[in-house]
């Protein structure tokens, strides 16, 4: 390893984010021990995942402490020509924190750091190379970097271009990167995120009942009305089903009410928020898993979500909406069927053609496992990123970077 490598995150763990637990872990696993820097404290009851108990963690203190105000104090002359008048506050807090973490990391001899998201831990990484030397790298996932927001003082240009190399975790986010910034397309790589595929437990998708599933957040770019719509469709069709809708968010009160309106609150249920292993075990109890993502009146949308690979390792065929990188876990005829997004009639005409033939649910859902095996699974993701970070430097060269 040419250079010694730590990871730094806005806030870690994350419920919401086990994936970057289990990027680390398998890094770990792999022997690459790379120290975690944390921003901020989780602030929600972390669910227990495994790995997480043999990451060495770190973290910062508040912006606010005494300890890094007075050390970005004391810095602050030496680095003036770094720091111009007027930056907005947001901005400043990534400075005082690259301040306070940059001699920590030289004394660790961490000199290359990467980040996941193209924001504030990014954008702290960027200082840090800025004022320090300290190489970085990013994973840009999904509304980081579709829909960056331009009030912030490092922007998605400056990331890029500063950045050692990027992952994006599907063909479709790199080629937009490419596209977006066609000078840096040599340092931008594809590495999907990896799952522990073996805790998966094997689902037996069956008619009847038909019992369809789906997780995620109870926001706009899951496309839940649209999926609460074609419930009502396959109602009146005669489709004999019931729905589970997992996890929570801003609009749950708008989606039940939704429920209620189209006469629904016998099939179609809004679980709330379930643990890994919960959700392991629903999943298995499944028929089929549906994805109705949209994007948003941002922009915004999903990229690859988890949900989706945890339903192919669980043997479940999928309905899903073309968006994004959707169709690079959902392939059309082979372990599912993809829909227009915003379109409750198609996704309802999808999920009754598979209500109604037992023999494909079984193929569609075999075939999600052996995508899942052959695609996903963390061992792969995990090594492939290692590898980029043994060939940092080199990639930097290419890019005459210091």
């Amino acid at each position: 390893m040419s250079q010694s490598v730590g990871y730094l995150f806005e806030r870690f763990p994350r419920f919401t984010q086990t994936f970057c637990v289990r990027e680390v872990a398998g890094l770990y696993q792999q022997e690459l021990r790379v120290p975690v820097f944390s921003i901020y404290r989780p602030n929600e009851l972390i669910p227990e995942i495994v790995g997480l108990d043999q990451i060495e963690m770190h973290y910062l203190p508040s912006t606010k402490s005494p300890a890094l105000i007075m050390k970005a104090h004391l810095f602050s002359p030496r680095l003036k020509k770094f720091w111009a008048a007027g930056r907005d506050r947001r901005d400043k807090r990534r400075y005082q924190e690259a301040i306070y973490l940059g001699p920590k990391l030289q004394k660790a001899g961490v000199s290359h750091l990467h980040a996941h998201f193209a924001s504030i831990a990014a954008h702290t990484a960027w200082w840090l190379k800025r004022l320090f030397g300290i190489t970085y790298s990013f994973t840009g996932h999904a509304n980081d970097i579709f829909c960056p927001k331009a009030e912030h003082r490092v922007s998605l240009s400056d990331l890029v271009r500063d950045a050692a190399f990027i992952v994006a975790v599907t063909d479709y986010s790199a080629n937009c990167l490419k596209a977006g910034f066609p000078e840096a397309g040599g340092k931008i790589f594809r590495i999907y995120n990896g799952l522990d595929i073996s805790i998966f437990r094997t689902a037996n998708p069956k008619i009847e009942p038909l019992r369809i599933i789906s997780v995620g957040r109870l926001i706009e770019k899951k496309g839940w009305s649209f999926l609460i719509e074609a419930c009502a469709l396959l109602r009146d069709q005669g489709v004999q089903f019931d729905c589970r809708i997992i996890g929570g968010g801003p609009d749950e009160e708008q989606l039940q009410h939704l429920i209620q309106a189209l006469e629904l609150g016998g099939r179609v249920f809004l679980v709330g928020p379930r643990s890994q292993l919960e959700i392991i075990d629903l999943l298995r109890e499944s028929s089929l898993f549906v994805f109705p993502a949209i994007r948003d009146r941002n922009g915004d949308s999903d990229n690859l979500p988890t949900v989706l690979i945890e339903a192919l390792a669980s043997s479940l065929p999928v309905v899903a909406t073309h968006v994004a990188g959707i169709p690079e876990i959902v392939q059309h005829g082979k372990n599912g069927l993809l829909v227009p997004e915003k379109d409750p009639k198609e996704l309802a005409s999808a999920i009754q053609t598979l209500s109604s033939n037992q023999s494909k649910l079984r193929e569609f859902g075999a075939e999600s496992r052996q995508i899942a095996e052959q695609t996903f699974t963390q061992e792969i993701t995990v090594k492939q990123l290692k590898a980029l970070f043994t060939n940092t430097q080199s990639i930097a060269q290419k890019f005459h970077q210091p």
